[in-house]
């Protein structure tokens, strides 16, 4: 069969195993997964990606680091030629820096929300703030590139202008912003989400970082489609999930997206071949065989639908359970209040 689709990005939970509770964690991380794939299968999965056309990776969690083979799924996917990144909550960079150095990972991501005080009540540990930078200049020292992620909400909105200067202070590559969605630990803290006006002032403090040019600023998928401010380099074409986009959970579920709630699932490569799963006609079907009818809501009448097809597929979902609904439009926010 031929199939118009490859999966050129791919997010991977290796171990939804984590040293942190969050929260704002999507997936509710802590305790791992019931039966996580073993090294081998881990190593078997690398060369399939490889074998279907992979391009970039994310190694993530939970927490990445406390999987026993980080590194070594690293090894085989650089060797494979697949850029790949890992994203960590930083806590066990100091402890794992030599394994880190010997993989070759060139590219680390740091999940950073905001100043001290704020970071540290979003990720429920009191060292962490400290501890992640003074890791950052190892890594850096070592010659990895460091980025910060960094999900928005009420909480972290008025410290922004700070974590720009932070980050331009400590020698960052780059800040990927994107905005929390109600999925995981956050339904139980829907009134922290950003309202319109909010989506609007992050989008000005972007555009206006653009412009100074210190740091390398990019959206994350769920924030910024078709804004009138200078926010993102590319135009967003709809939810990649499930066409150039997939997910991996740690036990081998296979889903459009890694951010996708489990109802998302479409097959565990311990029952079929990624190969086979990826190329099965049935799969995927929300985002393959979009049609403007599937859109729903507020976007349904939107004049940017059929491009946009309703925007990031995991944030409409989770506030509204509808796939091509999302009501934290940009868009939308700067038609409404400008």
């Amino acid at each position: 069969m031929s199939i118009n689709f490859i999966p050129k990005v791919v997010g991977w939970e290796i171990t939804k195993k984590c040293n942190m509770r969050c929260i704002h964690c999507g997936s509710r991380a802590g305790e791992s997964r019931e039966n996580e794939l073993s090294i081998e299968e881990g190593l078997k999965l690398c060369d399939d990606l490889a074998d279907l056309g992979c391009e970039v990776l994310t190694l993530s969690g939970g927490e990445p680091l406390t999987h026993p083979g980080f590194d070594i799924y690293a090894k085989r996917l650089l060797s494979r030629g697949i850029k790949t990144f890992l994203i960590t909550n930083g806590l066990l960079i100091e402890d794992k820096l030599d394994r880190i150095v010997a993989s070759g990972l060139k590219y680390i991501a740091i999940s950073i929300d905001g100043t001290e005080d704020h970071h540290n009540y979003t990720r429920q540990n009191s060292k962490s703030y400290e501890k992640i930078f003074s890791s950052a200049r190892l890594l850096r020292d070592h010659g990895i590139k460091v980025g910060a992620v960094t999900h928005v909400s009420k909480i972290n909105i008025s410290d922004l202008e700070d974590m720009y200067e932070k980050f331009v202070e400590e020698g960052f590559h780059l800040w990927q912003i994107q905005i929390t969605f109600l999925s995981g630990r956050m339904k139980d803290h829907e009134d922290l989400s950003c309202s319109h006006e909010d989506l609007i002032r992050i989008a000005k403090f972007v555009d206006a970082k653009r412009k100074e040019n210190k740091l390398t600023i990019i959206n994350g998928d769920n924030f910024g489609y078709y804004s009138s401010y200078n926010i993102t380099d590319t135009k967003w074409k709809g939810c990649f999930a499930g066409r150039w986009l997939l997910g991996i959970d740690a036990d081998g579920s296979i889903k459009g997206c890694l951010s996708m709630p489990r109802e998302f699932v479409e097959g565990n490569v311990r029952n079929n071949s990624l190969k086979a799963i990826w190329e099965d006609e049935e799969n995927f079907k929300y985002n393959r065989y979009f049609s403007i009818d599937d859109v729903t809501g507020s976007c349904k009448d939107c004049d940017k639908c059929m491009e946009c097809r309703g925007g990031c597929i995991v944030t409409g979902y989770s506030a509204t359970g509808e796939i091509h609904n999302n009501p934290y439009c940009l868009y939308r926010a700067e038609k409404q209040l400008l």
